[in-house]
């Protein structure tokens, strides 16, 4: 089982300690190779939006006809509400614990920070930056595909659910295709990150990136835990067995690399198809706890940095602000900051210009991804075990192997 887990890590560890090397020994020739993972996320974009438009229209075409995979839909809606809910409180109550902001001093300009962040694409590999961003919304994808699919579940006989299922398929392969470039997408992020920050100028935010990692450990373990021990799923063998999509997410900083694969992994674990079809497009949109949670502990972080004492009501306000707002975050490094900003410019709890603080250690923010990569798969699980078709003896079977 070694050798498997070192066949699963090198192709992705080899390239991201490459640039990791880079970065030190050349950070201006490291800055370059951002675009490699710009594109690599980009081109996945053009491919997966149209995949989960495309399992949402088949699934809703099955919710028109069959009552149980409406049920499905209510149930995953009410875990999704909860463990937002769950996210924000804990984000919150760790911030105050904590106190990740107090006595906090920057010593670098936010000005200069963003300046150098958008020279960062010039160089070698600028003609990456041709290749168009394909930026959806995933909740306007669900308001299009919904519908489309209950006119596809009309007319079964026209050929055209056939054509949507088909395409998700062919869709699907080719994701799976596109993943073969995740370890040049992985060196060009470590390269870049480490040419733009070095090791040593992330030291005044360190505290901050120790508590939100702190307490998405703490609400994977617990909360998580807690939801998948409910149905009989224990959490660690569960990580065991989707650790490839888990690394795959973290080193190329994209959460809808795991998609496809994560499908797969849950199909192996007993889930029907007919549920993650359902549950994760969904989830992909409406359960993202490492985002909320990574909000909720950021505002706490930039109030007592800006010494900033908000009543309840003004913290309420601002939590279902940016409840709503990250609704549609894409599922790639920087949807939660930018819902961050958006929520910090909307209220002005915090001077807007202090949320570029945080802009040098956003691509170091794997933990939230993760957790929403996490969140996915333990949804799906939840969902399918509430309902009622889990193959337990698939997950048994699954679960007891040795990794």
């Amino acid at each position: 089982m070694r050798a498997h887990r070192r066949t699963l890590l090198l192709p992705l560890v080899l390239p991201v300690g490459a640039g990791l090397v880079l970065g030190l020994v050349s950070p201006s020739l490291a800055l370059q190779m951002q675009p490699l993972s710009d594109a690599f996320i980009r081109l996945l974009g053009w491919l997966t939006y149209p995949l989960i438009f495309c399992m949402l229209a088949v699934s809703a075409a099955a919710l028109g006809r069959d009552r149980e995979l409406g049920r499905i839909g209510a149930y995953a809606i009410t875990y999704f509400a909860v463990m937002s809910v769950l996210a924000m409180l804990v984000g919150l109550g760790l911030g105050w614990a904590l106190e990740p902001g107090v006595g906090a001093t920057f010593g670098f300009d936010a000005e200069a920070t963003v300046a150098s962040g958008s020279a960062a694409h010039a160089g070698v590999f600028d003609w990456l930056e041709r290749l168009p961003s394909l930026q959806a919304n995933n909740l306007f994808l669900l308001a299009a595909a919904l519908p489309v699919g209950g006119i596809l579940g009309r007319v079964p006989k026209s050929g055209l659910l056939a054509f949507a299922e088909n395409c998700r398929a062919r869709l699907f392969n080719a994701v799976k295709l596109v993943l073969m470039l995740a370890p040049l997408a992985a060196f060009g992020a470590m390269a870049s990150a480490v040419g733009r920050y070095g090791l040593g100028s992330l030291w005044p935010l360190f505290k901050f990136i120790a508590a939100i990692n702190f307490a998405s450990m703490v609400f994977v373990l617990i909360v998580f835990g807690g939801a998948a021990r409910l149905v009989g799923l224990p959490l660690l063998r569960f990580l065991a067995h989707v650790r490839a999509v888990l690394y795959l997410v973290f080193f190329t900083s994209s959460s809808l690399a795991g998609l496809a694969p994560l499908s797969e992994k849950l199909e192996d674990l007993g889930c029907p198809r007919a549920v993650t079809d359902i549950v994760l497009p969904f989830s992909y949109s409406l359960n993202l706890a490492g985002t909320y949670l990574y909000i909720a502990l950021a505002l706490v972080f930039l109030m007592q940095a800006a010494q900033v004492q908000p009543g309840w009501h003004e913290l309420m306000l601002m939590l279902g602000l940016a409840f709503v707002s990250s609704k549609g975050a894409v599922g790639v490094a920087g949807s939660g900051i930018a819902t961050l900003a958006t929520t910090v410019a909307l209220l002005r709890v915090v001077p807007p210009e202090m949320v570029t603080i945080l802009f040098a250690i956003d691509r170091t923010m794997k933990c939230r991804l993760l957790t929403n990569v996490i969140g996915h798969g333990v949804a799906c699980v939840v969902v399918a075990a509430w309902e009622g078709s889990l193959d337990r003896l698939a997950m048994s079977d699954e679960i007891s192997k040795k990794y």
